[in-house]
């Protein structure tokens, strides 16, 4: 699975508030995985409603997810590398092999 979590404190005492799916799904039942499930799902949303592939929904999050209250981070080497490392083609090669709906 290609995941972004998402931690609070990230530097005292990390606890996980929310993983999100390169397929969009959003885990966890806390007051920002709440928000995101809303966001995500909200066409009205200024920022994500313009993102079409969960491709671009990961990037989004881990980069404007991380302050120094909030991180967010891959869950591995291999879902940094299909998300920030794949050419276009070659993520969309994987996305075929794959067979993941990746579409938002």
């Amino acid at each position: 699975m290609v995941e972004v979590i998402i931690y609070r404190k990230p530097w005292e005492d990390p606890e996980e508030v929310a993983r999100v799916t390169i397929e969009g799904e959003v885990k966890g039942e806390t007051p920002t995985a709440e928000s995101l499930r809303g966001r995500i799902q909200d066409e009205r949303d200024p920022i994500i409603s313009e993102y079409t592939d969960g491709r671009e929904l990961l990037r989004y999050i881990a980069s404007s997810y991380s302050n120094g209250y909030v991180m967010a981070n891959y869950d591995s080497d291999e879902s940094r590398r299909v998300v920030e490392g794949l050419s276009e083609g070659a993520y969309r090669d994987w996305v075929q092999d794959s067979g993941l709906d990746t579409r938002l």
